[in-house]
């Protein structure tokens, strides 16, 4: 089979790691990925937010039968207490400049009064945006540190802002275990730092409705100061390569959680051997190694069914081969597997040197695949998009390869880079 689970790849299992930030009473635990920069205007007078009080999220926000579970201000010690990320502490809030913060959360209940989801919406004000850049930017780095797999919010949300999730588990009143899933945005506009956090049981998982509350919360900022203020991005350092027409590391030329659609998580990423690269197709293994196989990585993305039509798994894969005959050998061979296992032909993409693309139907698993096969110099790169059956879309899938052989571009420096 040309799609199929990839060993250390496996989407389905959950990404394990330790508490990093948590709300007192409410046992809700909020995680926070790295902070990436969106574009904003920066206004002529720059705009400043001073009570946090009104810059949270209100009861009438939430959907029915939510009560309000916390409604309190928050002092510096009291704001680190809540994000509980280790070495932010309430004198660090105070050296950045923090005035005031607040947080409101909001809890839903079952007939033996045991917490079914609980949400809760904070803010904290700084005196100036650099100050809140510092201590979002120190947050983020204490997830990256701890491991939390990020979540794609589709579009920039205020100045800077990111997406995560993180699967565990709560006991019933009976004692049995339900699987949780908790949805945080952490995003800045102007000198306020914000954080929407929502935990629910994992089949009512609906990132959508966070992204939602979260933009609620921008619009009640954006309707005090309209626009936020922008900081100067850190330069990049300049990528070396000795020979500059061959690629050398396949862990950035893949996909990030920034590229994909609204929703989609890092279900699982990691180095692939020849096997896994070829989904556990021996044939197709012991070829990638005749042909000069060096490394491979691979990132797998995905979401909730619930989510309709849209693509619920994302597959994004890279193999560097030892030069680009190798690798033409390569591409060539997958696209006669894809043949011999049914595959519908869709033609050419346009995506780096050369290119296959193709289609499987699936209708015993009630899904569709769409894969693009390609080329860049000494790179093999894979990306594969499932659907539920019946309903690709061709353009996502052609969007998703041409950012991913963006990278590979900006790697021999034939691009700027994103970032």
């Amino acid at each position: 089979m040309v799609h199929g689970k990839k060993p250390g790849l496996d989407y389905r299992q959950p990404v394990g790691t330790p508490r990093l930030l948590h709300v007192v009473n409410i046992g809700l635990t909020v995680l926070a990925a790295a902070c990436v920069p969106a574009a904003a205007s920066v206004p002529a007078v720059p705009a400043h937010l001073r009570v946090a009080t009104a810059l949270v999220l209100r009861l009438e926000d939430m959907e029915g039968g939510a009560t309000t579970s916390i409604d309190s201000a928050l002092t510096a010690a009291d704001a680190a207490d809540v994000l509980g990320v280790p070495g932010l502490t309430g004198d660090l809030f105070v050296r950045n400049g923090f005035e005031n913060g607040y947080v409101r959360a909001f809890a839903w209940r079952d007939a033996s009064l045991v917490i079914t989801k609980a949400m809760a919406s904070t803010t904290y004000l700084f005196a100036d945006p650099a100050g809140a850049h510092t201590v979002l930017s120190l947050v983020g780095d204490a997830a990256d540190a701890a491991g939390v797999g990020r979540m794609s919010l589709g579009a920039a949300l205020g100045d800077e802002s990111t997406g995560f999730q993180i699967d565990s588990d709560q006991s019933d009143a009976f004692g049995a275990s339900i699987p949780m899933t908790t949805t945080g945005i952490l995003f800045r506009h102007a000198n306020a730092v914000s954080l929407v956090s929502y935990r629910a049981p994992s089949d009512e998982d609906d990132p959508s409705y966070v992204i939602g509350l979260a933009r609620r919360q921008l619009d009640m900022q954006k309707a005090i100061a309209p626009l936020g203020v922008a900081l100067p991005l850190a330069v990049p350092a300049t990528r070396a390569d000795s020979s500059g027409t061959t690629h050398s590391f396949a862990k950035g030329l893949v996909l990030t959680v920034s590229d994909l659609p609204a929703g989609m998580r890092v279900r699982n990423e990691g180095s692939m051997s020849a096997q896994e690269f070829a989904s556990g197709d021996a044939d197709m293994a012991t070829m990638l190694v005749a042909n000069g196989f060096l490394s491979a990585y691979g990132r797998a993305f995905a979401r909730r069914s619930q989510f309709g039509k849209d693509a619920t798994v994302i597959r994004s894969e890279t193999a560097i081969l030892v030069d680009s005959a190798s690798a033409h050998e390569a591409l060539a061979s997958y696209s006669e597997l894809a043949r011999a296992v049914g595959a519908r032909n869709l033609g050419t993409t346009g995506t780096g040197d050369e290119s296959r693309a193709f289609r499987i139907d699936d209708y015993a698993a009630d899904a569709s695949y769409v894969e693009i096969v390609f080329r860049h110099r000494n790179a093999l790169s894979l990306i594969e998009v499932q659907f539920p059956a019946r309903m690709i879309s061709r353009s996502l899938s052609l969007d998703l390869a041409k950012k991913q052989v963006f990278y590979q571009l900006a790697d021999l420096g034939m691009l700027k880079p994103f970032h």
